[in-house]
Formats: C-alpha cells, sequence, structure tokens
C-alpha cells in the first residue's frame, strides 16, 4: 500500500475511529463532566489562547482607570526587561506578535521606502515546523516555493495570498540538513522532520544562500523554540541550541540582524538571547505569557531604537518621558490594558519561574505515564521533552515512521484547518481541546484550564487531557496495523 493510499483510508474510516474513541476510551477516561470543551491541551493558540488568571484581570481593571499615562506604563516594561536580560537590552509592545513580525520584518529587512524604487533586498530563513508566519512576508526566489505555502494561509484573493508581502523584499528559504521532507496527512501537504537536524551542515547551507548572487541579504530569521521536535535537539555545553547558536554566529559574521519569532514562548525563559546571538526576539503575550491579546520585541538596544521609533515610542518630548506619539506602525498601537497586562504578566514571569519549571517537570512526569504503551509498542520513537521556555511538554512521534511499514499517522496545517486532522477530531469526542502544532510534533501547554488561581498545575486534569490524547494516538496506531 501506497502512503497516499493510506491517508485516504483513514479518511473512510473517520466514522469507525471516532466510534471507537466515543465508546472505548471516553467513558474510562474519568472526564467530569464541567471539564468538557474548558480543558484543553495547549494555551498556545491564537484561537484559544491561555486564560487570564484572577490577578491579571485585576491588575488590567485597575489600569483601566488608572490616570498613569501609557508613556510610564511603557518605560516600566522597559525596566522590567533591562532587569532580567541586561542594560543592553530594550522592548517595544505592539498590538499582535503578528504585528512585530511584520514591523521587524520591514524596519530590519525590506529595502528603504526612499530612494530608488526599484531596489531590492532579501533575508534567509530556514524550511523548518511552524514557520508559515514568518515565511509570508517576502517573495520566494527559490521557484519551488513560489506557491508553496498560499494554500496554507487559508485565504484566497489578491490580498489574502500576497496581502503579507512587503514591497521589494525576497525570500530565501534554505532546508535544514538532516531534515526529512515528506508528504502526509489526509489532506497532502510537505512536512518537516526536524528530529535529526544538522546544525553544522544546516549552517554551511545558509552561508552558501547568504553568498549566491542576487539582491542582498539583510536578515536571518528563524523560530526560536529550543526542542528537538523543531531542530534543536542538539545543545552545546551551556544547554544552548546548537542551530540557533549557528544562525547567530553567521548573522554577526556578516553584520546581518537575527530575528528570532518565539510567539508560543515566555520572555526571561529559555535561553538568553545573548547566547545565540539574537537581535530581536518577538513573543506572543497572549499565548502562554498570560496577558490580553498583544506582541512583545525584545532585543538589543541599538537594534531596538528603529522599531521604537516607528512606533512613536522613541525620543523625549520637551524634556519628558518618550511619548506613546503616532509613528509609522501606529496602527499596531497595543493600547491601553494590553500594556498594563504585558507589564503584569512580565512581573509574573520574573517572580514565578520556578513554579514553571516546576510544572514542566510534573506534566512531562504525567505524559510519561500516559504515554506507556505507546512508548512500549514504539520503542526510542515516543519523545516526551520539557519544554521550559514555553512552559510545557513536546510529545513528537515522527520517528514512529523511521522503521519499515507505516508509523502513526501525521496531519499537518492544512488538516487542521480542513478538519481532516484525526488526532483533533477523536479529542473532540472527548471534550478535550488538541494540543498546538501539527506534523507529528504535539505542544502541550496548561495555560487553558489546567492551572488554578494561582498558576500551580492541576494534576487530575493534566492526566485526563494527556491520558485522553494518548489514547486517541493509540487508537490511530491501531488503525494502523488494521
Amino acid at each position: 500500500m501506497f502512503k497516499h493510499t493510506f491517508y485516504q483510508r483513514l479518511a473512510t474510516g473517520r466514522d469507525a475511529f471516532l466510534k471507537r474513541v466515543a465508546e472505548d476510551v471516553a467513558p474510562k477516561l474519568g472526564m467530569a463532566d464541567e471539564w468538557r470543551g474548558v480543558i484543553s491541551l495547549t494555551g498556545s493558540n491564537s484561537s484559544r489562547p491561555g486564560y487570564l488568571r484572577p490577578d491579571m484581570i485585576q491588575r488590567i481593571a485597575e489600569g483601566a482607570r488608572s490616570p498613569t499615562g501609557l508613556d510610564a506604563i511603557g518605560e516600566k516594561i522597559r525596566e522590567v526587561v533591562k532587569e532580567v536580560y541586561g542594560g543592553h537590552y530594550d522592548a517595544v509592545s505592539f498590538s499582535t506578535c503578528e504585528a512585530a513580525l511584520w514591523a521587524s520584518l520591514e524596519t530590519f529587512a525590506a529595502p528603504s521606502i526612499t530612494g530608488d524604487a526599484g531596489d531590492r533586498t532579501r533575508y534567509v530563513s530556514l524550511h523548518e515546523l511552524y514557520a508559515q508566519h514568518y515565511l509570508t512576508y517576502g517573495r520566494p526566489i527559490t521557484p519551488f516555493y513560489k506557491d508553496f505555502l498560499s494554500e496554507r494561509l487559508q485565504t484566497a484573493g489578491e490580498l489574502g495570498v500576497l496581502g503579507r508581502r512587503l514591497p521589494g523584499l525576497d525570500l530565501d528559504i534554505v532546508p535544514v540538513a538532516g531534515a526529512r521532507y515528506e508528504v502526509h496527512g489526509i489532506k497532502p501537504h510537505v512536512v518537516a522532520l526536524l528530529t535529526d537536524a544538522d546544525p553544522a551542515a544546516t549552517g554551511e547551507a545558509v552561508q552558501a544562500a547568504i553568498e549566491r548572487h542576487g539582491s542582498p541579504v539583510t536578515a536571518i530569521v528563524t523560530l526560536g523554540y529550543e526542542t528537538t521536535g523543531f531542530g534543536r535537539g542538539r545543545k552545546n555545553d551551556d544547554g544552548t541550541s546548537a542551530l540557533m547558536v549557528t544562525m547567530g554566529e553567521i548573522a554577526s559574521r556578516h553584520g546581518l540582524p537575527y530575528i528570532v519569532d518565539k510567539a508560543r514562548g515566555f520572555p526571561f525563559l529559555g535561553s538568553h538571547p545573548d547566547a545565540f546571538s539574537a537581535d530581536v526576539v518577538l513573543f506572543s503575550m497572549d499565548k502562554v505569557a498570560g496577558a490580553l491579546t498583544s506582541g512583545l520585541a525584545i532585543g538589543r538596544e541599538d537594534r531596538l531604537i528603529g522599531l521604537r521609533r516607528a512606533m512613536g515610542v522613541h525620543s523625549e518630548r520637551f524634556g519628558g518621558m518618550p511619548p506613546h506619539g503616532k509613528g509609522r506602525y501606529a496602527a499596531f498601537d497595543p493600547g491601553r490594558e494590553a500594556l498594563v497586562s504585558q507589564l503584569a504578566a512580565l512581573e509574573w514571569i520574573r517572580d514565578n519561574a520556578d513554579l514553571i519549571h516546576k510544572n514542566c517537570e510534573r506534566l512531562q512526569e504525567i505524559a510519561v505515564e500516559a504515554f506507556a504503551a505507546l512508548t512500549e509498542r514504539y520503542p526510542s520513537a515516543i519523545l516526551i521533552e520539557r519544554t521550559d521556555d514555553t512552559g510545557g511538554i513536546e510529545i513528537n512521534y515522527t520517528r514512529t515512521w523511521d522503521a519499515d511499514g507505516f508509523g502513526i499517522p501525521i496531519f499537518n496545517s492544512e488538516d487542521a484547518v480542513a478538519g481532516t486532522n484525526l488526532i483533533a477530531n477523536g479529542l473532540a469526542q472527548l471534550g478535550i481541546a488538541p494540543p498546538g502544532g501539527e506534523e507529528g510534533n504535539l505542544i502541550v501547554t496548561p495555560e487553558r484550564g489546567l492551572l488554578d488561581e494561582d498558576g500551580v498545575l492541576i494534576e487530575d486534569r493534566a492526566r485526563v487531557v494527556l491520558t485522553g490524547l494518548a489514547k486517541v494516538l493509540e487508537a490511530l496506531s491501531q488503525m494502523v496495523e488494521d
């Protein structure tokens, strides 16, 4: 049987699979009625961000009626960032992480909007997991990729597919050495299997891309998740991702900014940006960070001046604090309540790092127990890794496809939008929202119903959702054997 035939049979067997989950798994799971639809495997999804803690709601309410100016709130955010990362770092807030990404690419990578209209520049990025956000702002210069992301955006028409493209900006997408790019899913699409990524060889490929003839390279952009499933399994002695260190070294050698998209991560947790020479790191503060919908750019002082000026929050007026003015990106203004929540979130993360680490450790322990049957069936092929910088765990099963035959089915982002991701379909039968990520790499974060009011993991809920996920994957693996 061919792989595409295998996925076609999964599609035709969908109803039988869902019936098996509903009849065999649901009654034994121990899901309380009041938990159904409330608890989730992720709080790091744009459609399902983390729940706000009561103390956060109180801070927002107080801030909404406070006479404190937005410039003063922004200054406090800067101070917290500098306190943790050092005085050579700075910060600027945006309405969303996507807005921060847009502004960063236009500021650091796109050609000047003055001068010759025909100027072109390009940024270099990796073909990695879940990179469709930052890979859509430039025009791919390799023909293979020119239509690669158009359907994945799930939009139609000139402004839908092309709406993010920045004038004069090209994109050179470099495959990750050691990765496998295979077609998987009921709605077939290329997926990036990155567990065996080779940092040194990838660095050589990026170096070659920079040296190619054509428009000048102005930036390197990658994701910032430091886990095996994202190709960051190989670490340096200090625990920093060797792949990210390599990217930062290449950028520094060529005098290029290194922009890191870490939307689903916590500021202050994980490797310090200095460790991988990042110039700008971008966060989505409404996900695991626990703030209102907003984005935050943290980076080197000298790089951030351009972004702060473009947001209208740089330079003093009449001897006062920086204004909350009307720069180029005034439309990306986060507003009072979002700024208040960002400040509250940053202070909480700074003061509760040990609690977040403890939650990650316990989540991993519970997951190992829940997945015992699967790990026995697929020895060394199920990776359950702590992801302290995202506040959760990563469950990767792509190595189940390393042996002869078929592994546990891999669903892609197209499946997620088309409703053909059977993992999500099966979890829905159990009243559980699916985890973040697809493509055989599942990110579990507890911020949506798995934490109490103080941010402590609720273990019985965590055990139910992780057991449910394991049982759904077991049912899928049984379909493979059938």
